[in-house]
């Protein structure tokens, strides 16, 4: 059975989630699958997602990570109206708080996974309460928790931040109406990169480094500008700006497939393996050198895809087990 449990995000990893695409031949029984406008691109997605997958999980086993992936069985949900996201951002439906894995809705493409943990270590609630650590940050016995009123069942949320106050834990909400990951990251004790105003932090992380990366805005990337009337902000593939054929079949036929790239800043989106090693999507020289003064080395790991998917190294891994336990880092 694979181990669950997660105090804090920067504690040693040792269990890791690794999320999985879809393959081309989902659509070989759509007319489209001849298609060489749409279907070139979607191939190159395809391949390249899980190239990239495969990467990501050598780095992680060459850290001493063991890695666990699944692949959806597109046979068993029928026709491609019936397929819902492939399971490429873990991190979106999860979250691992002490020793339990956390969860909201009916989850049965997750199935061969939760088959390997332990009942005893889930909690898998069926109605709107979003669970997952793209909306908390776990620091010890602290947990931020960035709350979506339009999306939270109000009535149920008081019992879970009572029972996460049961096992000891100090529960913090804020409202960002956004995943919390896509603004700041915790590094390590004492470390935190933001896309937030410094002063936002001082009275929950006092004393603490915060780098504020100021302007990370996509009014910077003119050709994602060109096409964000078309698809609503919610997805960019480099090269297919003009390509009207598949936008319109991915605004169709992938609507649940895609999010909303133009709230997202991969620059904060990262992966703690330890206190002294993170991963992040690309070299920014600001960030890269808040890691030297608090002695944090960087792998730099490219997800070609994170615009189409929306979803950076954070995203796309869920921690399962990370050494450590609840430690007070305030005092």
């Amino acid at each position: 059975m694979i181990p669950i449990k997660g105090y804090a995000t920067f504690d040693p990893l040792k269990h890791c989630w690794i999320g999985s695409g879809f393959k081309i031949d989902w659509f070989k029984d759509l007319d489209i699958y001849k298609n060489d406008k749409i279907m070139d691109p979607l191939k190159k997605i395809a391949e390249e997602t899980e190239e990239d997958y495969q990467a990501l999980e050598k780095i992680l086993q060459d850290a001493g990570v063991k890695t666990h992936r699944i692949f959806l069985d597109f046979e068993k949900y029928g026709s491609l109206k019936k397929v819902r996201r492939p399971p490429v951002c873990p991190r979106d439906d999860f979250a691992v708080i002490g020793e339990k894995i956390y969860g909201c809705g009916k989850q049965s493409k997750y199935k061969e996974m939760f088959d390997q943990i332990d009942p005893k270590n889930v909690d898998i609630n069926s109605n709107q309460v979003p669970i997952n650590t793209a909306q908390i940050c776990r620091v010890g016995k602290d947990i931020w928790w960035d709350i979506w009123p339009a999306w939270t069942n109000q009535d149920l949320l008081p019992r879970y931040i009572k029972g996460f106050e049961d096992l000891g834990f100090r529960v913090h909400l804020s409202y960002r109406g956004y995943h919390s990951d896509g603004a700041f990251c915790v590094v390590k004790p004492g470390c935190i990169v933001s896309l937030e105003e410094v002063q936002n932090y001082t009275d929950e992380f006092p004393g603490w480094d915060v780098l504020y990366l100021p302007d990370q805005s996509w009014s910077k990337v003119s050709t994602f500008i060109d096409i964000k009337h078309k698809v609503g902000g919610r997805w960019w593939l480099k090269g297919e700006e003009h390509n009207d054929q598949l936008i319109n079949f991915v605004n169709t036929w992938l609507n649940d497939w895609v999010g909303y790239v133009e709230e997202t800043v991969f620059d904060v989106n990262m992966l703690s393996i330890d206190q002294n090693t993170i991963i992040c999507n690309n070299y920014n020289k600001e960030v890269f050198d808040h890691f030297k003064k608090h002695k944090v080395e960087p792998i730099v790991f490219n997800f070609r895809h994170r615009y189409f998917w929306d979803g950076g190294i954070h995203c796309i891994t869920q921690d399962l087990y990370r050494e450590g336990t609840q430690e007070d880092y305030f005092g």
